[in-house]
C-alpha cells in the first residue's frame, strides 16, 4: 500500500483512498511519497480517525453513530475507526448518555417523540430511560411533565374549562390534544395533565 500523493494534510494511497491527517502523524511515521505504508496502516487509520474524532466532537456533540458514520467518510478502516471511538468514549469525549440528557433537556418534545428522534440517532431505548431517570433524580420531578404542563400553559386558551358543550371549545381542545400528542407525549399523561389544569382553574 504506496503513498502515490501527499497534498496539504491529505495523503492519497494506491488504493485509492485518500486519508486526512495532521501534520504530527506526517512527522511521526516520516511519511513520504511512494513510502509503502502497509505495517502502519491499521495505526495511521486509528491516530487519523481518533484526531478527526476530536475535532468534530467540538464542532458539535454528536452520538457515537454519527461520529462513526462521519468518520467512515473520511476514512475506510472500520476496525480503526471503532477503536477510536471507543478510545475517545473513554476519555470521556464521547458519550450517549450525556447526549441524551442534553437532547432532552433542549428539547420541548415528548417522551415518545424523544425516544423516535434519539434511536434514529443510534441511541436504543435503555440508555434514553436511563437518561430520563438522571434528570428525574437531579431535578426531583417527571422532565416530561414539567414540558407538558409548559405547553399546556401557553395554550391555556384553547382549553375547555368548564368542560361545557360548547362545540367550538371542545374542537379547539381536541385539536390541542392531537398537537400534545405530536409532540411525543403519551394520551394518557396528556388527558391526566389537561384534567389537574382544569381541576386548578377552578
Amino acid at each position: 500500500m504506496k503513498i502515490n500523493k501527499i497534498y496539504r494534510n491529505k495523503i492519497y494511497l494506491d488504493n485509492d483512498e485518500i486519508m486526512d491527517i495532521s501534520p504530527l502523524i506526517r512527522q511521526r511515521y516520516n511519511l513520504k511519497v511512494n513510502d509503502d505504508i502497509e505495517r502502519f496502516y491499521d495505526e495511521i487509520s486509528y491516530e487519523a480517525s481518533f484526531e478527526k474524532g476530536i475535532f468534530l466532537i467540538s464542532l458539535k456533540d454528536r452520538t457515537k453513530k454519527e461520529l462513526r458514520l462521519k468518520l467512515e467518510e473520511k476514512y475506510r478502516n472500520k476496525p480503526a475507526i471503532l477503536k477510536a471511538i471507543k478510545k475517545l468514549e473513554e476519555f470521556g469525549y464521547l458519550s450517549d448518555l450525556n447526549y441524551a440528557i442534553s437532547y432532552i433537556e433542549s428539547r420541548k418534545y415528548g417522551k415518545n417523540r424523544i425516544l423516535y428522534n434519539l434511536f434514529q440517532k443510534g441511541i436504543d431505548k435503555s440508555t434514553v430511560e436511563k437518561a430520563y431517570l438522571a434528570l428525574a433524580e437531579e431535578k426531583e420531578e417527571d422532565v416530561d411533565d414539567i414540558k407538558l404542563e409548559k405547553l399546556i400553559g401557553k395554550n391555556s386558551k384553547k382549553i375547555n374549562v368548564s368542560n361545557s358543550r360548547d362545540e367550538k371549545k371542545m374542537k379547539e381542545e381536541q385539536k390541542l390534544i392531537q398537537y400534545l400528542a405530536r409532540q411525543g407525549f403519551s394520551l394518557d399523561k396528556i388527558f391526566k395533565k389537561l384534567k389537574e389544569y382544569k381541576e386548578n382553574y377552578e
